[in-house]
């Protein structure tokens, strides 16, 4: 027996309030297939890509609260 057929076969015992919950189920299982979740951005399609390390120098903040808060 094949795993789609044990479904079909277990669908056909429940009742239908269980059928309306199984069809959410299986329609939230179609839509996360076809989201971009579960395709994570590579480099070349994400945006902040290129600016990963531009700030890794660290003093990109420094003495920036006399900026901000004044003497």
């Amino acid at each position: 027996m094949t795993t789609k057929q044990a479904i079909f076969d277990a669908i056909e015992q429940l009742p239908e309030q269980h059928l309306k919950d199984v069809l959410q189920y299986v329609q939230q299982l179609a839509r996360t297939q076809k989201s971009p979740i579960s395709n994570p951005p590579t480099q070349s399609s994400d945006p902040l890509a290129d600016f990963i390390g531009a700030v890794s120098h660290g003093s990109l903040a420094a003495n920036l609260d006399d900026e901000l808060y004044g003497d």
